[in-house]
């Protein structure tokens, strides 16, 4: 007989974690990082079935597949121990939970793994919502527009339809002639980047309905810069009336131009900035109207330095600051017309663009009979909103639910909640259809974990909904109850103290929190630290502060700060540091590095640690194409499927494969009169021979494997001699691609590469999983990411906590 997993008691609710466990409350709940959010999740539903709740009414919603899995592997669990654990430790989870811990409780609470087992509908619905609405949409495919037999499309194969998407709409431009929609790629790409490019498609592949909205043809260019003016239909036009002589407070200019003339110094004389400001204005003044429209940056800086900024020394005239701010503020409104009207072709292509790939997207989906995430969203909120049928589908909702949890409330869209509101509506209709049953709402949220932006969620609209229902339960004398948890059972207080420091500092606004969320207490008993490193900046990150991607041309600044945190962790793992209340010291699986993007910064982290001999798992997510060593057996690859590519051969030959110097390519290539397979004649290495012999038969997979293992070409070994242990993960990625696309479609090296040349190749990889190793990621990447089952750790440098720290890495700003 199977050993049952031993769990530890069921930790004991606190304050307002009790009360918003409470089953018969409707609760708004905001729960800071580590506050016991799961927590209460589990114990509600819990405390639900308790009290005799079916458990097929149970509704639970959240946003990510591992929230669903983890909540309900906790419940199961705990439904499971309950029933063979002994009476003394059930009655404790039974007390720590807020419940009554007689007989009868106890034997009822045994009895819930086979009620749930045994009820309607496989028990307990702890869904993502798409996977709710991938349900509901199943039965009614044609009513929310969806083809019959559809099914949900994510990961590669998303990355893959969506690639092919855009290679057929180039296609179609080519055939059809369409040169103005070819330019308007190019241009948006040159814009952009390429890989921006294909990020802004597929954000407007999954707002079609907003853009489809928007005029056609020749109609969009005026709608545009009417929408960004604010109803200007000529933008030029109106800058040049307004800087036309009667255009603008002449007056005022020439008063500030006396007052700059006459500003004099101590010693009686003019001063030379003051004659330097009114000579700017004079030749503004004398200029026709279509310079003075040219000139107006420049007329600024009478007055302000070219930064923009006041200058910190000004005429004494009492009026003089006024007068100017007057003045500024016109200029300005003129200068932000400008950039509008210079703005807007390029917004416009975009938009022309985007329908296109848009509509390219959907027919795709359709041909290829799947919908993603955005689709059963929009499907099924269509779906309940169509008169007739979306009133039955809520009536038999109506009929099954009783009790909704919505996990990860910051997350959900307003699309999203129009779902929820739909679903418990009738929760708040007075008697309604079940008078005599207690239904309840719970949703929880943190406005400081909403990450997920970039695909259209808002947390404000976490407030909105709040509003709504609370709005609600008044109508029927309810109370919607605003609760939140502040104290953390995660981290230390000097961590929290740092947190609510910067948040005094930058203001709650600043962060796009609607309200200040207060002091944040810590449960954990001993110490922390916090260290503020110093920046080490270069003159890249200094020219483009607001990039949002990391430069994929990495400096000596980036070189060297990766290196001292990679020593810096070394020191940590090799003895430096002291976790005592575990009593060992630190080990690589003990450190996380987060970083803002999947770039060049977050490989050559990796690179480095492997040079210390750290332990690292690699980054969470891998742009397959990326790392040199891929792109070396690519270029193996299409040397087999073409040998008289020169380009794929010349590759190949300086790679590690082959190990040619450029010096020698250079040699035996110059004077060549044919192509240089055939101009190399004798020369020829024999690994060559070999990879084409490999090429005629095989897989995608097998070709690969075959050329790192093969004994003479010896690829795996070569390449990670050259290229050092970091290489290891992207081959053994490819591989995995390799056999995936297998699957998938017909096995063919050709189609394979054609497939890869489609676009980037993203690999989504689980650091979580590796055995006591580094783990390098995005804050997206390590949301939900599974805590290792360590207890929380103290740390002291050797020799106590008063010893000398390691010294201090630079930190990268």
């Amino acid at each position: 007989m199977a050993k049952l997993k031993h769990l530890d008691p069921l930790p004991k609710l606190q304050g307002e974690q009790s009360t918003a466990s409470q089953p018969g409350k409707q609760v708004r709940l905001s729960a800071s990082a580590g506050t016991g959010k799961t927590q209460v999740l589990t114990a509600r539903v819990l405390r639900l079935l308790l009290q005799g709740v079916d458990p097929e009414s149970i509704l639970c919603l959240t946003f990510t597949k591992a929230g669903a899995a983890e909540m309900a592997n906790r419940i199961h669990e705990r439904l499971g121990a309950w029933v063979t654990m002994p009476g003394g430790d059930l009655a404790k989870d039974l007390e720590n939970l807020g419940e009554v811990i007689g007989s009868a409780r106890r034997e009822e609470a045994r009895n819930l793994f086979a009620r749930v087992l045994d009820a309607r509908g496989s028990g307990l619905r702890i869904l993502t919502i798409h996977s709710f609405c991938q349900t509901l949409l199943a039965n009614f495919p044609a009513e929310a527009g969806l083809p019959a037999g559809f099914r949900p499309v994510e990961g590669r194969e998303e990355e893959q339809l969506a690639a092919r998407a855009l290679a057929d709409l180039v296609d179609g431009y080519v055939r059809e002639g369409r040169d103005r929609a070819l330019d308007r790629l190019k241009a948006t790409a040159k814009r952009l980047s390429e890989a921006a490019t294909r990020s802004f498609l597929r954000r407007c592949a999954a707002a079609q309905e907003a853009l489809e909205s928007l005029p056609m043809g020749d109609g969009l260019d005026p709608f545009v810069r009417r929408e960004l003016s604010g109803g200007i239909d000529d933008i030029e036009d109106v800058v040049s009336l307004a800087c036309s002589d009667g255009g603008f407070d002449r007056a005022a200019l020439e008063q500030l131009r006396l007052m700059h003339s006459g500003w004099m110094t101590k010693a009686g004389t003019v001063r030379a900035d003051g004659l330097k400001a009114a000579e700017r204005i004079t030749l503004w003044l004398a200029a026709d109207a279509a310079q003075r429209r040219n000139l107006l940056e420049d007329l600024r800086t009478a007055w302000l330095t070219a930064g923009g900024e006041w200058r910190k020394n000004e005429p004494d005239d009492l009026d003089y600051r006024e007068v100017a701010e007057r003045l500024d503020s016109w200029i300005d409104q003129l200068i932000l017309l400008q950039r509008i009207a210079k703005m807007a072709p390029a917004i416009i292509d975009a938009l022309h663009l985007g329908r296109d790939y848009a509509r390219a997207y959907a027919d795709a989906k359709r041909n290829a009979g799947v919908v993603d995430f955005n689709d059963l969203i929009r499907g099924a909120v269509k779906l309940l909103q169509e008169p007739g049928i979306g009133d039955w589908i809520k009536f038999k909702l109506d009929q099954t639910v009783d009790h909704i949890l919505v996990d990860e409330a910051q997350d959900t869209n307003a699309a999203q909640w129009d779902i929820v509101k739909a679903v418990a509506e009738e929760f708040f209709a007075g008697a309604g259809t079940k008078p005599d049953t207690i239904r309840t709402l719970f949703m929880v949220g943190d406005f400081k974990q909403a990450i997920f932006g970039f695909q259209g969620t808002d947390p404000r609209e976490f407030t909105r909904a709040g509003d709504h229902f609370a709005a609600l339960a008044a109508g029927v004398d309810q109370e919607m109850i605003p609760l939140s948890l502040q104290h953390s059972f995660r981290s230390s207080q000097p961590i929290l103290d740092v947190t609510d420091a910067v948040l005094s500092e930058l203001g709650h606004e600043a962060l796009g929190l609607p309200d200040h969320p207060g002091r944040h207490d810590s449960a954990v008993k001993g110490s922390g630290s916090v260290t503020l490193l110093p920046p080490v900046t270069s003159i890249a990150s200094l020219e483009d502060e607001d990039s949002e991607e990391e430069s994929e041309a990495l400096g000596a600044a980036e070189f060297e700060w990766a290196k001292s945190l990679a020593k810096q962790i070394k020191h940590w793992t090799s003895g430096g540091l002291r976790l005592r209340n575990q009593d060992r010291n630190a080990e690589p699986g003990d450190v996380m590095i987060l970083v803002r993007s999947r770039g060049e910064l977050a490989r050559l982290i990796v690179s480095q640690l492997y040079q210390q001999d750290v332990e690292v798992a690699g980054v969470d997510r891998l742009r397959l194409n990326a790392p040199i060593v891929v792109q070396d057996l690519l270029a193996c690859a299409r040397f087999a499927v073409q040998p008289q590519d020169d380009l794929s051969l010349a590759c190949l030959l300086v790679s590690p494969l082959v190990g040619w110097s450029q010096d020698e390519l250079y040699e035996r290539a110059k004077g060549r009169k044919s192509g240089l397979w055939h101009h190399l004649g004798d020369h020829k290495p024999a690994q060559l021979k070999l990879v084409l012999d490999r090429a005629d038969m095989s897989t995608p997979y097998q070709f690969f494997e075959s050329i790192l293992s093969d004994p003479v070409i010896r690829g795996r070994q070569r390449l990670i001699e050259r290229l050092g242990e970091e290489a290891r993960d992207p081959i053994e990625e490819l591989l995995n691609a390799a056999l995936a696309f297998e699957t998938q479609t017909t096995p063919s090296l050709q189609l394979f590469l054609d497939w890869f040349d489609r676009g980037d190749v993203d690999i989504k990889r689980d650091p979580s999983k590796a055995e006591n190793a580094v783990r390098v990621m995005t804050v997206h990447g390590a949301k939900g990411l599974q805590a290792p089952n360590r207890r929380p750790a103290r740390w002291e440098p050797p020799g106590g906590r008063n010893s000398a720290p390691a010294p201090a890495t630079p930190a990268r700003r």
